[in-house]
């Protein structure tokens, strides 16, 4: 386990215009950065757009502030913008201008999020894969089919990570590797007494190799312990959350579990 604390962000913008809107954080979001601990870093930023664009992120201590972190990318795809095993510094309570440049569309939503650890605690389980490897006993999934609200978050309220497959061992952890979603979707994340009621969340519907180890990846490329780890104890408190564009669907998603011993 580690004192390090995992916030997820993610920021929309309603038909952004081509040379970029604001993104506005999701509700519940912020784009002022925590005042934990002294050494914040970004760790991973991903972006889906409905047209050929770009995302930005901007604060004060970037590299500069005309146009900090921007990367563009194609359409209709999740894509990673900040390679894997680098990170962007940044300082407690700075505010981040997201910027995101799309269709200029009518109602046409554009998304970015990404991840912020912070080297201070704040009750969230956290594990380097090493760790994890050698304390596995046995590997399981848990399916679930989410409903997305336009933009935003969905279900409004979570759906509880045992709503649709409920077999897990009782009062024992699991780490979560990663996870998959059948068809496109932005985000998947997910809320609870384990991730200290933060939302912790990765890119839907990369390569499914990558979507499936996400959280190892992620760890092993940083050399840092950013597997989550949840118990099954808390099951009845703890939600996953998905992030599409407008058009809400269902999402039927796989997390990707080891049993701990």
């Amino acid at each position: 386990m580690t004192n390090a604390h995992i916030v997820l962000t993610t920021a929309t913008a309603t038909a952004a215009a081509v040379a970029g809107s604001p993104g506005v954080a999701l509700s519940g979001d912020s784009l002022i950065t925590r005042n934990y601990g002294t050494r914040p870093r970004i760790i991973s930023v991903w972006q889906t757009l409905q047209t050929g664009g770009f995302g930005q992120l901007s604060w004060p201590t970037a590299h500069d502030t005309t146009r900090g972190w921007r990367v563009g990318s194609d359409a209709a795809a999740v894509q990673i913008t900040l390679p894997l095993g680098s990170v962007l510094p940044i300082t407690p309570q700075e505010q981040i201008a997201c910027l995101i440049a799309g269709t200029a569309v009518a109602g046409d939503v554009e998304q970015m999020s990404w991840l912020t650890l912070y080297d201070e605690g704040h009750g969230q389980s956290l594990m380097d894969w090493p760790s994890v490897r050698n304390a596995t006993e046995k590997m399981t999934t848990v399916d679930a089919s989410l409903v997305s609200v336009a933009g935003g978050y969905g279900p409004a309220a979570g759906e509880l990570i045992n709503a649709d497959s409920d077999l897990l061992l009782a009062n024992r952890d699991y780490a979560i590797l990663g996870a998959s979603s059948r068809t496109k979707v932005h985000c998947i994340a997910i809320q609870g007494p384990n991730s200290g009621n933060d939302k912790i969340g990765m890119p839907g519907n990369l390569r499914g190799e990558v979507c499936a180890q996400w959280f190892k990846l992620l760890s092993n490329t940083l050399g840092l312990p950013l597997i989550p780890i949840f118990n099954s104890g808390n099951k009845g408190s703890t939600n996953l959350f998905v992030t599409a564009d407008e058009n809400a669907g269902t999402f039927a998603l796989t997390l990707h579990l080891a049993l701990l011993k």
